[in-house]
């Protein structure tokens, strides 16, 4: 009986390579890590980017979900039957989320640690708003074109506000999915 009989005879052919440990410990101290840093025996529990100021989200949800209401209310994208007609469904959302992120400029996070993170973020949905106009004008044209938004680190800045959001308790401040 040769090696390899014994080995698939037994069942035992996997062998831990050095290669393979380093990732396994790798795995766990990473998970571990974020376990310390989302248990409560890290120094706040919080990651960086939550809100000090939970008031600041609790007065921001209810504006994102009434402007998420009435876009919701408006014809779906994939229903207009040539790009002038989602330029103007799009022309009227864009107008909500104008006055959504003039609304979300006049709240003043009342802890100074807090106003880096909302700065950021209104300047995200500043850039979000611009990106969604152009593309309206884009869609006015009768050209179909492709959405897109500003990108940082190879990724839409749209995860990071969405993040940012959901961090913070504001699902409802998630960017709109109304583009399509």
């Amino acid at each position: 009986m040769n090696e390899r009989e014994t080995e698939s005879e037994s069942g035992s052919g996997f062998r831990w390579s050095a290669g393979a440990i380093a990732l396994l410990v790798a795995v766990i101290l990473i998970a571990l890590m974020w376990a310390y840093i989302l248990s409560p025996w890290s120094k706040t529990g919080d990651l960086p980017t939550t809100l000090k100021d939970k008031s600041y989200s609790a007065t921001a949800e209810p504006l994102c979900a009434a402007t998420q209401t009435k876009i919701d209310a408006l014809p779906e994208a994939f229903t207009a039957e040539s790009p002038e007609d989602r330029a103007a469904v799009l022309t009227k959302a864009d107008a909500m989320v104008a006055d959504l992120v003039k609304q979300l400029h006049g709240l003043e996070p009342k802890v100074t640690e807090d106003r880096q993170f909302t700065d950021q973020w209104l300047a995200d949905w500043d850039s979000y708003l611009a990106s969604r106009v152009r593309y309206a004008s884009i869609l006015a044209t009768g050209k179909d074109d492709r959405f897109t938004v500003e990108a940082e680190g190879g990724h839409p800045i749209t995860e990071r506000m969405d993040g940012f959001a959901v961090l913070n308790d504001m699902p409802s401040c998630q960017v709109p999915l109304d583009v399509g």
